[in-house]
């Protein structure tokens, strides 16, 4: 059996919306502390967690050390915390806590707290699996703090999330017709999301441009312009440019390896006879994700998967014959690139691509009348 692609996978699981803590122990009298999310109950009886740490964090060989930790569930507001927690330094420095069993810290405000005593260890990929008997469990009255795609926030706002990705998707692929207002109810019966959800959603869109608003507060989709598509082809260039200055120069082997794989992948995808549209939009869409994601910010890719141009060429492409429109030999160059790197060819070379893609959707949207 194959396995699934890191990044993709890391991008699939980042759907899951968890719950975030902050794990701490203590060693001859030094705290430890880290965020997580990788987090669960494993019995009732005996009352049992499980925690993941990765192997090089400081917390988890201090928990290896010391054979306990508190589980610190963190609440809606501390999302600073979980910052501080997830970097490096001196995380303890005004941070309230208190001295739980063994001296472990328990930290102040949270949501809950559960102080364990390790019961056994096991070794899963790059992290520990720590199982572990909870001695103390106590909660408080609030509202959990949550982490989702890369974002901590509210559970409400995790559901905004969802309901604007969902929006902003049937409104690019054009589910509706363009001269027809959009109405929060219909969509929210429609797509089974909330109507307060669904107007999130349409508020934000229209923010950017990908929805108007109508003088008597109707919403309706904005046809795809050439003005319009070259924002977005600019916008993944500054990004994907931005990422180049960073990054190459500084890419470990794996993730070459990452973006070699799905060079070669689109090269088989563009060979096959019977491969799709979806499948090499889908693998150049995670090619760039990937690319993107070596700029180190999951808020730089979250930007990234807002612009939506897969979206865009599913639309712009609709009964071409694509094959004869795009070519793969720009990611296996921007790989190499990478591999030596070499950022003025990295640079060269997202600029060339922009210019090409460019021409191409404003053929075809003149093709079609001028929008789409």
């Amino acid at each position: 059996m194959t396995l699934a692609d890191q990044q993709e996978f890391r991008d699939v699981i980042g759907r899951f919306a968890s719950g975030v803590t902050v794990i701490t122990t203590s060693v001859d009298g030094a705290p430890f502390g880290t965020t997580a999310s990788a987090v669960s109950s494993l019995s009732l009886e005996p009352p049992m967690v499980l925690i993941c740490l990765n192997k090089t964090s400081s917390t988890q060989a201090a928990i290896l050390k010391a054979g306990h930790f508190c589980v610190n569930i963190l609440a809606d507001g501390q999302q600073e915390l979980a910052y501080r927690f997830a970097g490096k330094g001196d995380k303890f420095a005004g941070t309230a806590f208190e001295a739980g069993i063994e001296g472990i810290p328990v930290l102040g405000g949270t949501l809950a707290h559960l102080e364990c005593r390790v019961a056994e260890t096991v070794t899963g990929g790059t992290h520990t699996v720590f199982l572990a008997h909870v001695a103390v469990a106590a909660g408080h009255e609030g509202a959990p703090l949550t982490y989702f795609r890369g974002r901590f926030g509210r559970l409400e706002s995790v559901r905004e999330e969802e309901a604007y990705a969902a929006v902003r998707a049937w409104v690019l692929t054009r589910q509706g017709p363009l001269d027809q207002p959009l109405e929060p109810a219909a969509l929210a019966a429609t797509m089974d999301l909330e109507a307060s959800h669904v107007a999130y959603a349409l508020v934000r869109l229209a923010r950017e441009h990908v929805v108007s608003r109508t003088p008597d507060g109707r919403y309706l989709p904005i046809p795809l312009t050439v003005e319009l598509a070259d924002q977005l082809f600019g916008a993944r260039c500054v990004i994907e440019l931005g990422v180049a200055d960073i990054a190459v120069g500084h890419i470990a082997d794996d993730d070459i390896a990452v973006l070699d794989g799905y060079a070669q992948r689109l090269a088989a995808v563009m060979a096959a006879d019977d491969a799709t549209l979806d499948e090499f939009l889908d693998t150049s869409h995670s090619y760039h994700l990937h690319f993107v994601g070596l700029g180190g910010s999951p808020q730089l890719r979250e930007t990234y998967n807002a612009l939506g141009i897969s979206v865009l060429w599913r639309r712009a492409m609709d009964g071409m014959d694509w094959r004869s429109k795009f070519d793969v030999v720009h990611h296996a160059a921007l790989t190499q690139a990478c591999r030596d790197g070499d950022v003025a060819r990295a640079r060269d070379l997202i600029s060339e691509h922009t210019e090409q893609v460019r021409g191409l959707v404003r053929t075809l949207i003149d093709r079609a009348g001028g929008a789409l």
